[in-house]
């Protein structure tokens, strides 16, 4: 190798060792360094190899079924942590109060795994057969997700009571959304109160860089609004200032004939400079001019402020499968755990790859099935 070759040999590797180890940056587990590199496999460079779909239940599952819906992976330190939505999936219109839990979700169980490969169960957060009968998150757990803000844990989800019209918020069946907060992501969550304002059951949050702490959510179509959950020991949650239009569910602002019937479990990041907002999109009507567009999908919404203005991805949709989440993945790089779609055969089972963000801002990310080889940092 000539001394020009080494040079160049030698300022690419570092180049490459300084994009994977990003800085830290505030919190909020959400924020996340840019990922615009190829996956570049250098010889003796380690790799890290996982096989999708990912079994967190176990090929036999739990009472059968092994499939899961809204996963939402968390990482801390060097641990991975699953939250989601678990069997039976029914909502409220299932309900029978001869069969356990009412014929709804048992509760919110956490899950943990240091490879991303092997899981295994943890504590229950919430169960639902430990609740008081009057308890207004008994029954129909739905799209749990953990962030970690200001060095605590806040798990929201979407929760109501089953057994009697009278112990939910409004006096109706239906969904709610419910925080809770903790000081480790095992729990236990404590002081859980309820989101006003209606605010669907597929919420999000979100905290700046500056502090402040958002709610993402979906009324049909997605809106955002700063919240203030300061005073959660008083059971107290209040929204602050406007709400504003995020993602409407038409895609008529980006020229498509065809839309989505509307959007749900968002997921909102920020990656450098830019925002970037995940939601799940169900397309029930098919357009042969369109046939991509059809099932369910994800779309992205980029802003340069959390409050927008929001451009939606021209595309429409930018990933076959839908209610994904982002953590660090084990290549220091954004991950993103999401349900199988594309693959009939693993369909509802849980899939986990890296996203990959190309120069010119656009998600770029596809579901995979088998045997995946990720290279790993290099070390020095």
């Amino acid at each position: 190798m000539t001394w020009t070759r080494f040079l160049r040999a030698t300022a690419l590797a570092f180049c490459l060792a300084w994009i994977a180890f990003p800085k830290q940056r505030c919190a909020n587990a959400h924020v996340i360094g840019r990922a615009d590199e190829p996956n570049q496999i250098f010889p003796a460079q380690r790799m890290f190899k996982y096989d999708n779909p990912i079994y967190p239940l176990g090929k036999s599952g739990v009472n059968g079924d092994n499939t899961l819906r809204d996963p939402c992976i968390i990482r801390v330190k060097n641990t991975y942590y699953l939250v989601f939505t678990m069997y039976p999936f029914g909502n409220w219109t299932s309900r029978n109060l001869t069969k356990p839990n009412q014929n709804s979700s048992p509760g919110i169980r956490i899950y943990s795994s240091t490879d991303l490969v092997h899981w295994k169960p943890g504590p229950w957060l919430y169960k639902s057969s430990r609740l008081p009968k009057n308890s207004p998150y008994k029954n129909q757990f739905w799209a749990p997700e953990i962030h970690q803000i200001n060095g605590k844990f806040y798990i929201i989800f979407g929760a109501s009571n089953w057994i009697a019209k009278k112990y939910n918020p409004g006096d109706q069946f239906g969904y709610w959304t419910y925080v809770g907060v903790a000081n480790k992501v095992t729990g236990p969550y404590r002081h859980t109160t309820l989101l006003p304002g209606g605010s669907g059951c597929d919420s999000d949050l979100f905290q700046d860089t500056d502090g402040k702490i958002y709610d993402i959510f979906p009324l049909g179509n997605m809106y955002v609004q700063q919240v203030d959950l300061s005073h959660m020991n008083q059971h107290k949650i209040t929204f602050v200032g406007p709400r504003v239009l995020a993602v409407p569910s038409s895609n008529r602002d980006i020229g498509l004939p065809v839309s989505p019937a509307y959007v749900e479990g968002p997921w909102t990041t920020k990656i450098g400079n830019e925002f970037y907002l995940f939601y799940a999109e169900p397309y029930f009507k098919k357009n042969p001019k369109y046939p991509k567009l059809y099932g369910y999908w994800t779309g992205c919404a980029y802003a340069k402020h959390i409050m927008g203005p929001w451009k939606k991805d021209p595309r429409g949709a930018v990933f076959w499968g839908g209610h994904l989440s982002l953590f660090n993945g084990p290549n220091g790089r954004p991950w993103f755990g999401y349900r199988e779609e594309a693959y009939r055969r693993y369909w509802g089972l849980l899939g986990v790859d890296p996203l990959i963000i190309g120069r010119n801002g656009r998600v770029h990310a596809h579901p995979t099935l088998g045997t995946r080889y990720v290279p790993l940092p290099i070390k020095h």
